[in-house]
């Protein structure tokens, strides 16, 4: 799946546009070419292309007149709340050392431009965050890393209720003219030209109990979590990839060899991996019947002998039978039970 053409939810988008007006960028200049209105800035529903975002950071930088650091000013704005579902989880944790560990399990939740990941932790026990920016384009990686470095330190606040003081921050990017802007921001200058993008907390931090940690509601949270990652994975996974492939020819039902030569991948390997997403072949097949034979008896004047036809079924009565198992109606009531609930409307 191209990067370009995931999206993630629009929190991140809203907080960039409250930075970029007290910082004089106009909100039509800040939105300028992303097809994003002012009203989807406020509907936590709504969500954006990574394409979307990469415009936005443009049009940040291009017209804000102190760029330096801006990307971690909005990240320690973030809190637990604004990468919901998963921060909920996260305020219920024992500590910050396993918040972080929920951070990285369900990192697809929230669909973060940087891939972060665990470094090797030292002898000392320090907690070792490390950024990729690699996968995307250069004009807006550092932006990405610091906001998202940001991110973490903000949480860690939030979460520990103080001051959090990192032990060290390394960046790739160049010494800047000022750094002044950094040490105001997290309380230590950070170290540019590294090897790598770095963020290290202390031991005592990260393993101090936490306030508002609680077994059962993180417990609760982390169900949570599973279900929404299982209907991302559903939508942007492999079986969502499947679903694509079987929904193009619904009515004659490719083979699985069909589908892994397509997927590019051997028969083993999709059965494998489906199984890792916790779903079937066969079962993914009948999903995407399901689903196009609901939005076909949405249609009033369209024949059920038809119905069944454009599913690839020989007569009728075997796609009632199928229907009913799906849904435990037949599709003549299904569609009745549709008619009744829209007239009610």
């Amino acid at each position: 799946m191209s990067l370009t053409n995931l999206r993630r939810n629009i929190n991140g988008a809203a907080i960039m546009a409250k930075v970029a007006i007290e910082r004089g960028v106009p909100l039509r200049v800040f939105l300028a070419g992303t097809g994003i209105k002012r009203e989807d800035l406020d509907d936590p529903q709504s969500t954006i292309t990574f394409e979307q975002e990469f415009r936005l950071i443009r049009n940040l930088l291009g017209r804000c007149q102190a760029p330096v650091g801006i990307g971690m000013a909005i990240g320690c704005r973030y809190r637990f709340t604004s990468i919901a579902p998963v921060g909920f989880a996260l305020v219920s944790s024992p500590n910050f050392r396993s918040a972080f560990d929920i951070m990285l399990r369900y990192a697809d939740l929230n669909a973060s431009l940087i891939q972060v990941i665990l470094e090797t932790e030292d002898e000392g026990g320090d907690l070792r965050i490390g950024f990729l920016e690699e996968r995307l384009p250069e004009d807006i990686r550092h932006f990405a890393v610091e906001r998202t470095m940001g991110v973490a330190i903000a949480i860690a606040r939030e979460l520990l209720e103080r001051e959090v003081l990192p032990r060290s921050i390394q960046f790739r990017l160049p010494q800047p003219a000022s750094a002044r802007v950094y040490r105001s921001l997290t309380g230590i200058s950070p170290t540019f030209g590294a090897m790598k993008n770095l963020l290290v907390l202390k031991r005592a931090d990260v393993d101090e109990s936490l306030a508002r940690r609680n077994p059962l509601a993180l417990r609760l949270a982390e169900d949570q979590c599973r279900q929404y990652l299982a209907s991302w994975k559903a939508r942007h996974g492999l079986a969502g990839r499947v679903r694509d492939v079987i929904a193009r020819t619904p009515r004659e039902m490719p083979e699985m060899g069909e589908i892994a030569s397509t997927l590019c991948v051997s028969v083993r390997t999709l059965r494998r991996r489906l199984q890792d997403e916790g779903v079937t072949y066969i079962g993914l097949c009948n999903e995407v019947r399901q689903a196009m034979a609901e939005q076909m008896l949405a249609m009033p004047r369209l024949p059920i002998e038809q119905i069944a036809e454009r599913l690839g079924y020989s007569e009728s009565a075997s796609f009632t039978h199928a229907f009913k198992r799906w849904t435990g109606q037949t599709p003549q009531s299904f569609r009745r039970d549709r008619t009744l609930a829209n007239k009610g409307k």
